[in-house]
């Protein structure tokens, strides 16, 4: 090998070590879709047990991600050694290489507590934003039977065992039937005091849809004729043109979802569970078993077992992603000086 043949050698090892000590771009992506799909899968997984857990009694805990932090690094060397003797040929040649390479995520996490605690999961949900639902195309049987505990003093189930009245569950029937039909427009209006929900029944419908209105108002206790319908929060009506609404809080909507949890029996009968009456009929299906599932939409453990949403389960993996939705929109509130927790991950 010529003097010549070797420096050209050791230009190319320098070249492509300077080349990997760069962060290609393309880890970004990695990065984004990566965390993006651990931070949900977690979501999902804290949600579920904050369910498990009020079903047995037991205090809800949330931790928001605050932030998180990825610091990537590469480093490379090369050490060459070259010593020419007094022939044209080198009679010895030295290469050293070597490279680093490190991934350093930080991240940091805060309980809800006081003021943030109160707003995102005591306060009930605005009857704004249930009909926001609605006009966003959420179906109406799953945003009135999860959001909603009364509409003109006809109640939905309740968690602690109370079962609908029977003229709620065909108010919900109507009310899909009519917003199909196309006969039935919600306008959200802004205020000075806030949002306002005004119902627009309209006039140009068909004879089905205008029976069933015609049902609404008798359930409801409508004026007769009455085309615009204010919806305020409260367990009663003030006039035949209002439809007073009791909203639920996510906590009790938690509580309500809890009722559909397939806990042991043996931890009814002991009390270590919350019992449901026989004929309450669950919003959703949550499954347990003494051991990990697999192939789930979102599982967790608690007290020795585990508790699972089947991947199969359109229904109820439809519903669980509405009530994270609801938790986007709540109320969240300042945030408050608090404990926080950052844990560097290697």
């Amino acid at each position: 090998m010529t003097a010549r043949t070797v420096r050209t050698v050791l230009v190319c090892l320098l070249a492509i070590a300077a080349g990997c000590v760069n962060v290609p771009p393309q880890s970004m992506s990695t990065d984004r879709f990566d965390y993006g799909h651990e931070l949900a899968e977690s979501w999902k997984r804290q949600t579920l047990i904050n369910v498990v857990r009020l079903r047995y009694v037991d205090a809800p805990v949330f931790m928001d991600i605050t932030s998180i932090i990825s610091s990537r690094s590469r480093g490379g060397r090369i050490d060459a050694g070259l010593e020419l003797l007094e022939s044209p040929d080198p009679s010895s040649i030295g290469v050293g290489a070597e490279g680093t390479w490190s991934n350093t995520p930080t991240v940091t996490y805060q309980p809800i507590l006081g003021d943030k605690f109160t707003k995102s999961l005591l306060r009930p949900v605005p009857p704004a934003a249930v009909f926001r639902m609605l006009e966003s195309g959420w179906p109406v049987h799953m945003v009135l039977n999860v959001t909603v505990g009364s509409m003109n003093g006809i109640k939905n189930a309740a968690f602690a065992g109370q079962t609908a009245d029977p003229r709620f569950g065909e108010l919900t029937d109507i009310l899909a039937r009519v917003r199909a039909a196309g006969a039935l427009d919600i306008r959200v209006e802004e205020r000075p005091n806030g949002e306002a929900v005004v119902l627009l029944i309209r006039g140009d419908s068909s004879h089905e849809a205008r029976a069933d209105i015609a049902r609404a108002r008798d359930i409801l206790r409508l004026d007769a004729g009455s085309s615009e319908l204010s919806v305020v929060f409260g367990s009663v009506q003030s006039h035949g043109k209002e439809i007073a609404m009791t909203t639920r809080s996510m906590l009790e909507i938690m509580l309500v979802l809890g009722n559909g949890i397939a806990v042991p029996e043996a931890h009814v009968s002991q009390g270590r569970a919350r019992p449901v009456a026989a004929d309450l009929r669950p919003l959703i299906r949550i499954q347990s078993g003494p051991s990990a599932p697999v192939d789930t939409y979102a599982a967790a453990p608690y007290r020795g077992h585990w508790y699972w949403i089947e991947d199969t389960d359109l229904g109820s993996k439809a519903l669980f992603s509405f009530l994270m939705i609801l938790f986007s929109i709540a109320e969240t509130g300042q945030t408050q000086d608090g404990p926080v927790v950052t844990v560097p991950t290697r």
